[in-house]
């Protein structure tokens, strides 16, 4: 006979597993915030002063340069996303990525670009670099703008090549850079909470302390404390 799960059951195991989603979220956010900061080599100024994040947000191309050249010129006359850089291939990029130093809280958009026609093994050599540049930055996200029919787990997006291509690319960047800053404010409101509560007990313990050791140095018979709030033993 099989048991029925309650909605109490249920409801319990919702909440855990959004808890769980919730940490890995985090976790990914806090790794790719770390690597961010170790580089050495300055990055250009990004895209700031958007109405979805107060973030600066960095667009990377990745492709030959009569793949991506076109689309830089159509990110140019975008209202919000001007500024992009290209690399030439993933190995290119993840050279620049791995000495290169962001903003606190910046988003990263790595947009890779294939050729028509391309061939298998030379993509699947793109996403394995690429791949390689997810894990050491989990939260960046990755697009891949393609001809071909492409299913992989490397990449947050697959937009195929059309007269609406474009369009579609700008959709799923806004939709990436609010989910980034719906988890940056998550992260942000998780350690204020733990500040506050550092603060709190801190204060605390910094008052009962004061108060005791005023206490133990009043030489009256009935000694007390500067704040009269710990009892001071006494002969």
């Amino acid at each position: 006979m099989v048991s029925k799960k309650s909605s109490k059951d249920r409801s319990y195991e919702l909440k855990k597993l959004k808890a769980e989603c919730v940490a890995e979220e985090n976790n990914r956010y806090n790794i790719s915030q770390a690597k961010r900061k170790t580089g050495s080599g300055e990055v250009p100024t990004g895209n700031t002063g958007l109405k979805t994040t107060k973030s600066e947000v960095f667009i990377f191309l990745v492709g030959p340069e009569d793949t991506t050249k076109p689309i830089q010129e159509q990110f140019k006359s975008t209202r919000s996303y001007k500024k992009t850089k290209s690399f030439v291939d993933a190995a290119s990029a993840k050279n620049f990525l791995d000495v290169s130093k962001f903003p606190n809280n910046s988003i990263i958009i790595l947009i890779l670009v294939t050729p028509d026609f391309t061939k298998e093994e030379d993509l699947q050599k793109e996403l394995n670099v690429i791949s390689q540049i997810k894990a050491e930055d989990p939260s960046m996200d990755i697009m891949l703008l393609t001809s071909e029919q492409v299913s992989s787990g490397t990449v947050d997006f697959v937009v195929q090549r059309s007269s609406e291509a474009f369009g579609k690319i700008i959709t799923n960047i806004t939709w990436a850079i609010r989910e980034q800053d719906r988890i940056r404010r998550q992260v942000e409101s998780k350690q204020f909470i733990k500040m506050a509560i550092i603060v709190f007990v801190s204060f605390f313990v910094f008052i009962f302390a004061l108060d005791f050791i005023t206490g133990m140095m009043d030489t009256n018979p009935n000694p007390s404390g500067v704040l009269g709030i710990v009892p001071i033993p006494h002969e």
